[in-house]
Parts: C-alpha cells; sequence; structure tokens
C-alpha cells in the first residue's frame, strides 16, 4: 500500500474519530486486495461518502470494489438523475481542502 496523503489521513481521523485506527486497517485490507483501488481519488470519495461511521465505510468501499466509478459519481456530481442536467461539484483528484471540505 502506498502512504496515504496527509489531507486523507487528516479526514480519517476527523471523520472516524476513536474508530481511526479501525478505519485505517479496514481501508489498508481493503488496498491491498485490490490494488485498483489504491488511487487517492477513490478514497478521497469513500471517506467523502461515509457517515461518519465504520459500516458506512465498509459499504462505500464495497461499492467501490465493485465498480470504483460509481463512488466517484456519487461523491462528485449533483443532479446525478437528470442525465443532461448533471453537473460536477467537486474534484477528488484534488485534497479535502481544496474541494472546500
Amino acid at each position: 500500500m502506498q502512504e496515504l496523503p496527509k489531507d486523507i489521513v487528516k479526514e480519517i481521523k476527523v471523520r472516524f474519530n476513536s474508530d481511526f485506527d479501525s478505519a485505517k486497517k479496514i481501508l489498508n485490507e481493503y488496498l491491498t486486495n485490490y490494488e485498483y483501488l489504491n488511487s487517492d481519488r477513490i478514497i478521497r470519495c469513500v471517506i467523502f461518502l461515509a457517515d461518519n461511521g465504520i459500516e458506512s465505510f465498509k459499504s462505500f468501499l464495497e461499492s467501490a470494489k465493485g465498480d470504483p466509478r460509481d463512488v466517484m459519481w456519487w461523491a462528485e456530481y449533483e443532479n446525478r438523475k437528470a442525465s443532461d442536467n448533471n453537473k460536477r461539484v467537486r474534484d477528488f483528484n484534488k485534497t479535502f481542502q481544496e474541494n472546500g471540505i
């Protein structure tokens, strides 16, 4: 597993607080077993979508495992149901701070 960027580590600490170690362990397991998830963009999207809970975090990691494009779509776009009116509002190729989070 690559070393995680500082903004990702910081956001895991903020969102998971006392479950920080568990969240990092779970993330490490997914990144080790599914190398294609080893993308800062995908990781940021999963963290953004998780509702401050380990179960939610695992659920979005599972979704990313199935198709990483799903979590990118959910995290970065608004108006996803209107096919001609969807709008990208975040770019998780950039840090959480650059996205105003």
